[in-house]
């Protein structure tokens, strides 16, 4: 959080509970000692930073027993802190979560029942989705649940490809995220890229009734479809922050005779940190 605060980039950061189905190196004692280390960090933080904030990150049901998922609620309940965590990524995973939340209807109603699963007073983030349907998909609605699009991720675990077009039409919150280490980078043109590429597979070999993602509604993903999670974030439109990078296109667009949705198109699909020239944060020059 130090780092991310000199910087000058705006973040939410959390630290990561599970207490159980996870190697002894990182499993912490018990569901009590998760939550008590949890509080000390929020006392720890509260007051130090402008532009780091906290944020509730079970590392997702299979590795958080009851107790500390109910410890954790208690937690966001008093703070009033958002949550982030993994929602159905895989089928033995999902299998996995029947079994241990029997009285759950979905993976999602899981965390619904211990209250970290959105709502107007707990804004939620779940990574994945890759095989939400029926119930939980109306609970992530009704939730105003935000999903983290994950195309690297799930393409490197063998996952499967999330349905996002049936995500946005349905009226779901989208946006992208990368899931280092499942993921391997944490370029948002590249994720860009990935979504698009992942969702033609998708349209080809799974369900040829959902379109695949066009540059422009991958790009909406990656700008404001995520950005409404963090406040005014993702536009140019007044009244949002001034969150913009610079880039120059002259390595792949040299002509730049072309129209900008062209040469955005290229930008989405070659771009690299090299073309960033400048970095604006809140209006901020940071780079």
């Amino acid at each position: 959080m130090d780092l991310l605060e000199e910087s000058g980039l705006c973040a939410m950061v959390g630290k990561v509970n599970m207490d159980r189905n996870c190697p002894d190196t990182i499993r912490e004692a018990s569901a009590a000692a998760s939550a008590q280390s949890t509080r000390a960090w929020l006392e720890r933080i509260e007051g130090r930073y402008r532009h780091t904030r906290p944020i509730l990150t079970p590392r997702f049901i299979p590795s958080c027993t009851d107790a500390l998922l109910g410890e954790l609620g208690k937690i966001q309940r008093q703070y009033g802190l958002p949550v982030q965590s993994h929602l159905s990524e895989n089928r033995d995973e999902i299998a996995w979560v029947r079994e241990l939340c029997p009285g759950a209807k979905s993976y999602g109603d899981a965390y619904h029942a211990f209250g970290l699963f959105g709502g107007p007073a707990c804004p939620t983030i779940m990574a994945h989705c890759v095989y939400s349907e029926g119930e939980e998909v109306e609970l992530l609605k009704k939730q105003n649940v935000f999903i983290a699009h994950c195309p690297a991720s799930n393409t490197n675990l063998s996952s499967g490809i999330a349905p996002v077009r049936r995500f946005l039409h349905n009226g779901l919150r989208v946006g992208l995220g990368s899931d280092v280490a499942g993921g391997t980078h944490v370029s948002v043109f590249r994720a860009m890229a990935d979504a698009i590429q992942v969702s033609k597979l998708r349209w080809r070999l799974v369900d040829q009734s959902l379109a695949p993602l066009t540059v422009r509604e991958a790009f909406y993903l990656g700008t404001l479809g995520g950005g409404a999670f963090l406040g005014k974030v993702g536009s140019f439109a007044p009244g949002y922050e001034f969150d913009a990078l610079v880039i120059d296109d002259a390595r792949y667009t040299p002509q730049r005779r072309m129209e900008l949705k062209t040469r955005l198109e290229r930008t989405v699909y070659l771009s690299d940190d090299r073309d960033i020239r400048h970095k604006f944060v809140q209006g901020r020059k940071i780079v």
